[in-house]
């Protein structure tokens, strides 16, 4: 089998290998972010960073400086801008959009202060990153102000360790709602921060240690989690799609298993996982948990192989299994409601996105076409639900 081209996957999965703090500048901050960045998006933040400081501009005329009394930022500790550090081990990876919006509507009477502790060279920010960058934009860029003469509010708080930095982080940024003030963390942030916590800090609360186990299975197979923000969803191996994993129901040893699947698939095809292909992979692997039983990773493997060969395991939504799945579910559909009175069909099958119309398909598939070849003391689960029973004619 050919080994998966894994650069982009390991660098990304490295990232939580670092054991010490890597406290940058808001100037660095901003400029690594923008530099990783594909050539067009960097292009398209610089277009919409100009809009959105002439919409600050506009919403607050004559404004020359961000410590002017009449900007009625709150009133807590002044620090200085320039010694605000973000330990890149620490915060989520900058939003460049939310940075935009915050700019756009930025209303100083609303700003929360920075919220820091004490590093041996400045003040580590825990929270408030993408306001402090918002902020620098505003005062260099929209106001002309020198960086070393910006002030703005903080709180300082007597901080002992990384874990507690972290647990104030995920504590105060869960916030979710239109009228939240703050950028609510997605659950890649969350993830990103329970790693980190165990393979950095050594946190050892049960959940993080399991949401680690589970990234660790993911790493060890070439594969990587992601989100969309991140420019980088179509890169081998990435994982962008994070429910299922996340899902308690789903043990470290079934993502392990489902880590078997999406590394045979990724090596082979150099592709990364699609976003409704986990749902239902991960589903199937969930009945075997729940009804107790196992399957090695051979046999994970070979199931791989099957749906390979049988569609490519293509589990695009323009792709040939949800042709396939979408006509025997509307066909079965018809053949349970003939010969009923019109008033009491059953509501018709969902469109071809459906992932549990997606699972159910998949389920009468592998009864066909995989099963047969797996021998006659072969487990297979049961379906969790009862659905239309699919015509053997009518799949793959």
């Amino acid at each position: 089998m050919a080994t998966a081209n894994q650069s982009y996957a390991a660098q990304r999965n490295a990232v939580y290998q670092n054991s010490s703090s890597n406290l940058v500048d808001l100037v660095q901050r901003l400029n690594d972010t923008v530099a990783a960045m594909p050539l067009q998006a960097q292009r398209n933040w610089q277009s919409k960073l100009v809009k959105a400081l002439a919409t600050f501009k506009r919403n607050n005329p004559g404004l020359k400086s961000i410590n002017d009394p009449k900007f009625r930022l709150c009133k807590s500790l002044m620090g200085k801008l320039k010694d605000i550090q973000i330990d890149t081990t620490m915060q989520r990876e900058p939003n460049l959009q939310w940075v935009i919006t915050i700019i756009e509507n930025f209303r100083a009477y609303q700003a929360q202060p920075i919220q820091v502790y004490e590093t041996a060279s400045g003040l580590g920010a825990w929270d408030g990153q993408h306001t402090s960058l918002a902020l620098y934009l505003i005062a260099t860029q929209a106001l002309g102000m020198n960086f070393e003469d910006v002030e703005v509010p903080v709180n300082i708080y007597d901080i002992v360790s990384r874990g507690e930095i972290r647990g104030n982080f995920i504590n105060n940024n869960t916030t979710v709602g239109k009228n939240a003030g703050k950028k609510p963390l997605d659950i890649i942030d969350i993830w990103q921060q329970m790693i980190y916590g165990v393979e950095v800090d050594g946190v050892t609360e049960d959940s993080w240690v399991a949401a680690h186990a589970k990234w660790k299975a993911i790493s060890d197979a070439g594969m990587f989690l992601t989100a969309e923000k991140f420019n980088d969803t179509d890169q081998p191996g990435a994982i962008s799609r994070l429910n299922e994993i996340a899902d308690d129901t789903n043990d470290v040893e079934t993502v392990r298993q489902f880590a078997v699947y999406g590394k045979y698939v990724v090596d082979l095809q150099q592709r990364p996982i699609n976003t409704k292909e986990i749902p239902i992979i991960m589903k199937l692997l969930g009945l075997c948990q729940t009804q107790d039983i196992k399957w090695d990773d051979a046999t994970i493997e070979d199931l791989a192989q099957h749906c390979i060969d049988l569609f490519d395991a293509n589990f695009d939504a323009k792709g040939p299994f949800w042709d396939v799945a979408h006509q025997a579910s509307i066909n079965a559909w018809n053949k349970h409601n003939k010969g009923k009175d019109k008033r009491d069909w059953t509501d018709p099958p969902r469109n071809n996105k459906n992932v549990e119309q997606g699972i159910a398909f998949l389920w009468h598939q592998l009864q066909k076409s995989w099963v047969p070849t797996q021998g006659a003391k072969f487990k297979f689960p049961k379906q969790s639900v009862g659905v239309y029973q699919l015509d053997a004619k009518d799949l793959f």
